[in-house]
């Protein structure tokens, strides 16, 4: 067995008109940082989209602990656009290989819920609001830059998996949240998500902010998967104790590999994968604080190391982002 990171391209051609193909790629996740690039296998299939849906970038990926299999979700608005707001919600499942992709039209409960934002990551965990605790898809959405014309600021939402519905996760959401105006975490933007499978808990699970569009630099949020809210920022540094300087979309995933140790990996939409180390301290603190002042980063703080960067079709480029990530243990 070994991981796998697999990630999705924007439209190949950029041209709408004729639908988008959405080509999936899959790569090895190595054990120790290498210079020498990676070569993705693939693409191992592509998930084709027809007409002009404005909104079909797959950007958040996630793989079913139960199954096993990566689902995307598409992205929430069109940047630099205030309208559509969030015309579609649907959810593409089996793009890992084997390929073999199944869309589902995902309801909205209630029906007027709109998400909030641009960027978008997602991530598979338990449902704490129910007794059973049934494996549910989470997914986050953000803005970072106040001229997209609402504010900085993100919310978590959650679709179940069986008659597949979405719904905003927070204790009491207010008007402007529910149809997709304001987030229920103003001020604090993520589009990557990774949720701790292996000790499962309400607050076992990050989510990921690579840009400094909003002015905050590179920085994880520890996530409340019951009430929705985000942690004070904890902030990344390279290797050599700078703070993380990167401006990219983000993706996040765990390991989640039974019977080793849990390994938390970042991903930046060019290609460039981290290795995040140090969030031990911050991941196992009670509630939504920063973590231990004795631990190896001290709180608030985690470390980002450059694992490795994945030579994908004109990512280098900026043509075609990357946006979507997740691992599977294959």
């Amino acid at each position: 067995m070994a991981l796998f990171g697999y990630t999705i391209g924007e439209d190949r051609d950029q041209n709408a008109s004729n639908g988008k193909q959405l080509d999936v790629y899959r790569f090895l996740i190595p054990n120790a940082p290498t210079t020498t690039p990676i070569t993705p296998t693939g693409p191992v299939g592509t998930v084709t989209i027809a007409g002009t849906v404005t909104t079909a970038d797959l950007e958040g990926l996630g793989t079913n602990p139960t199954t096993g299999r990566v689902t995307a979700i598409n992205e929430t608005r069109v940047t630099g656009s205030t309208t559509p707001i969030d015309p579609t919600v649907f959810i593409v499942n089996n793009v890992d290989q084997p390929f073999a992709p199944v869309n589902v039209p995902v309801v909205r409960t209630p029906s007027d819920l709109r998400r909030f934002g641009f960027e978008s990551g997602a991530d598979f965990g338990r449902d704490f609001s129910a007794t059973s605790q049934p494996i549910v898809h989470y997914t986050i959405a953000g803005n970072r830059s106040a001229s997209n014309g609402v504010p900085v600021g993100s919310s978590l939402y959650k679709v179940t998996l069986t008659n597949p519905a979405i719904s905003i996760v927070d204790n009491t959401p207010t008007t402007p949240e529910r149809l997709g105006t304001q987030p229920t975490n103003p001020g604090k933007f993520a589009d990557g998500l990774a949720i701790d499978n292996l000790t499962p808990g309400r607050t076992r699970a990050f989510a990921s902010d690579l840009s400094s569009t909003d002015g905050d630099g590179a920085q994880l949020y520890k996530v409340d998967l019951l009430t929705g809210q985000l942690s004070a920022p904890i902030n990344l540094r390279n290797s050599s104790g700078q703070p993380l300087s990167v401006n990219s979309d983000s993706g996040l995933a765990f390991s989640n590999v039974t019977g080793s140790t849990q390994r938390l990996f970042a991903w930046e939409e060019t290609g460039r994968l981290y290795e995040i180390t140090g969030f031990q301290d911050e991941l196992n603190a009670s509630g939504l604080t920063l973590g231990s002042t004795t631990g190896t980063n001290g709180a608030g703080f985690a470390t980002a190391t450059l694992l490795a960067t994945v030579n994908l079709p004109n990512a280098s480029t900026g043509v075609v982002d990357y946006e979507g990530f997740t691992i599977a243990n294959e």
